[in-house]
Parts: structure tokens; sequence; C-alpha cells
């Protein structure tokens, strides 16, 4: 077994999986929202984590976490996947919906490994700002 590295984590707004190889568009660093709290609308939004350079069984987990670092609003819960080849990587699209930000703020996405002996550790770990959308 080789632990695999975390290739890629995007967060976007739309993923196209029909004409090849997965296409992101509406990336985004930041969510400007028109009032708190606020619950995302529609389809919700998505993160892409990409993993490779390992071999064997792992698990990932995407938490959404408040700005305090510790409470989440939204989690995937763990995701089995398999590397049978170094050179093969896995990715897996996550939709958020229903995720509900009561405040502005710096929310962080929080992106953890689980090894087949149940290790897990924080792989990366990166902001989201949420703020008031500027009125126009």
């Amino acid at each position: 077994m080789k632990r695999p590295s975390l290739q890629f984590s995007v967060p976007c707004l739309s993923v196209d999986e029909k004409n090849g190889p997965p296409t992101f568009s509406s990336i985004f660093y930041e969510l400007p929202f028109p009032k708190f709290p606020f619950k995302f609308p529609g389809k919700g939004f998505f993160i892409a984590n990409s993993w490779c350079n390992g071999q064997g069984r792992f698990a990932q987990e995407i938490k959404i976490l408040k700005p305090d670092k510790k409470t989440d609003i939204i989690k995937t819960g763990k995701q089995p996947f398999e590397l049978k080849e170094e050179t093969t990587p896995f990715m897996a699209v996550n939709l958020f919906q229903e995720a509900v930000f009561e405040a502005p703020g710096t929310y962080w996405v929080e992106i953890t490994l689980a090894d087949s002996k149940g290790g897990l550790t924080v792989e990366l770990e990166y902001p989201l700002v949420v703020r008031l959308a500027d009125k126009a």
C-alpha cells in the first residue's frame, strides 16, 4: 500500500461529465450571498477531488466547517475508493445541497484521507469566504 497525494480539490458551481473528462465551470474561492442565513439554492455546488500516485484502499471525507473550524455545516461521510496502480488517479465529484450558511465569515473546506487501517489524516484545508453580496 502506498498513500496517495491529493492532486487537486476544486469548488465550483457546475460540472459537465458528459463529453469525456469532467469540465468544471464557475470555480469559486468565495460565495457572495444576498442575505443571511442563506440556504444554497437549486443544484447546490460541487467539490471535485483527485487522488493520485498511490496504491491500495482508502476513504476520503469532505467537510465544510463553520468559522470556528470545529463545527461542520455539511459533510460527505467516508467515501471509499481504491487505487489499483500508482499511475491511474481516482476522481470524486461531490454535490453539496442543502448547505446553510448562517452568517458571513471564513468557512473551511477540510479534506481527510483514511487508509485501510483506519488512520485518518487531514490532507488539505482551505478557506471559503462567505460574504454579503455587493448591492448594485
